[in-house]
């Protein structure tokens, strides 16, 4: 006990864990006593990297405190310690235990141990066949948390999932088939489908369009030009989209969240059926304010402008991401605001404030909320609200309400045939 004390000095840390370590077995149930301890002046943190420390030896002792585990906060830290453990022929053993919660921990385990993703190395060098078939039946176990886990976990795991998967689509059982059908999608892409599958998935889409409903297309990062038009084709050629593929507005919607995450991807574009008389065009390659695009963004705005009078661009981050904008009438420039970043970071403001920026700024001002707040405040939230203002079409105020003409579809830019066409994934339809 005095050594697990010793870890809350920082200066006597080190060479208590060392001591620790050394312990091996031993020195795990108090370290997991000590750990599970909320008043306990030692950070849990570094009891539990001490544990991963001590490794395979560790294992049932933290099975057995995960398994009885009386509540979350508990739950939650024996897990931390479980999954870090590395073992992954044992963590295959435990995707048979009676508890969800050590079922969940052993497929986070075999995740932090054998992810492919990213270019990742994986730790495990051994067989990984017993592994994905472990994992296989649990995509559609009774806990829902459990089946999530390894919906997640088995598209990390690399093409050695394939094989698998495919032949629960050929043979069943049949409650795995849907599970399987997404999780190829989302560890191979389309082109890990059987062509059966494939040519399901496009009657599929093609059955649902028909009577396809306007949905919000509201993301964490949202980028868009908006035309007053229904000429798809004629926006299409304008902007030199190639390979279109019918969409619903979910599918589209899908895609454009997959593109616009962590890594945006700017080699396709979902452009929406005709919405109250506009059509949108979406994706970060649309977006208005970032430093590489801004340039290709006002030039399709103005040749689109010639064609249809009027052209503008968005850009919205939800969560701080702060705002931009862009118009093009008969050919010309008429503004670009930048209120994404601020300082040398932001882009050079072009034309004059227009009178519905300063409208919503003065509403935003009067209210109580935002009484004391100055432009550099409100201009941030400002692009979904100021394409209204503008008689435009916000992806996010789509809805019921929202007539639509024609369908949707995603198309790939021109980028897609310098950098490569991007890959497929799991989407909704």
């Amino acid at each position: 006990m005095e050594l697990i004390r010793d870890l809350g000095d920082p200066k006597r840390r080190r060479a208590a864990g060392e001591a620790l370590t050394a312990l091996g077995p031993a020195a795990v149930p108090p370290l997991l006593r000590e750990m599970l301890d909320e008043s306990s002046p030692v950070d849990w943190f570094h009891i539990k990297l001490l544990i991963h420390a001590i490794g395979p030896a560790a294992y049932d002792d933290v099975l057995a405190v995960l398994a009885t585990a009386p509540d979350d906060e508990t739950r939650r830290r024996a897990s931390a310690a479980f999954v870090g453990l590395g073992v992954v022929e044992r963590y295959t053993e435990a995707l048979s235990h009676r508890s969800a919660d050590v079922r969940e921990s052993a497929a986070s385990g075999i995740q932090s141990a054998c992810s492919v993703m990213f270019g990742r190395t994986p730790s495990y060098r051994g067989d990984m066949g017993p592994v994905v078939e472990a994992l296989v039946p649990l995509m559609a176990d009774a806990d829902p948390g459990v089946a999530q886990r390894v919906r997640w976990v088995l598209p990390m795991l690399g093409d050695v999932v394939l094989e698998p998967l495919r032949r629960v689509r050929r043979e069943g059982p049949g409650a795995l088939r849907a599970e399987a059908l997404a999780v190829l999608a989302a560890a191979g892409g389309e082109e890990a489908l059987a062509e059966r599958d494939r040519a399901a998935v496009a009657r599929l889409i093609r059955i649902k369009a028909i009577d396809d409903r306007a949905e919000s297309l509201e993301g964490c990062s949202t980028s868009w030009l908006a035309v007053p038009s229904g000429d798809r084709t004629g926006i299409a050629d304008v902007l030199g989209l190639s390979g279109e593929r019918l969409v619903t507005f979910a599918l589209g919607h899908s895609v454009v969240l997959h593109d616009s995450d962590d890594w945006p991807d700017c080699r396709r574009v979902y452009v929406t059926p005709e919405v109250d008389g506009w059509t949108l065009v979406m994706g970060p390659w649309c977006n208005p304010v970032d430093a590489e695009r801004a340039g290709e963004v006002l030039d399709s705005l103005v040749e689109l402008s010639r064609r249809y009078g009027l052209a503008q661009a968005y850009y919205f981050g939800e969560h701080g991401g702060g705002s931009g904008w862009a118009l093009a009438e008969k050919g010309a420039v008429v503004r670009r605001f930048d209120a994404s970043t601020w300082g040398d970071e932001q882009l050079p403001e072009l034309g004059g404030q227009l009178p519905e920026e300063a409208a919503l700024h003065a509403e935003w001002a009067e209210s109580e909320a935002g009484a004391d707040d100055d432009w550099e405040d409100v201009a941030p939230y400002m692009a979904p609200d100021l394409a209204l203002r503008l008689g435009s079409v916000s992806p996010f105020a789509l809805g019921p309400q929202t007539r639509v003409r024609g369908h949707g579809v995603v198309a790939l830019t021109a980028l897609a045939a310098q950098q490569g066409v991007p890959g497929t994934g799991a989407y909704s339809i």
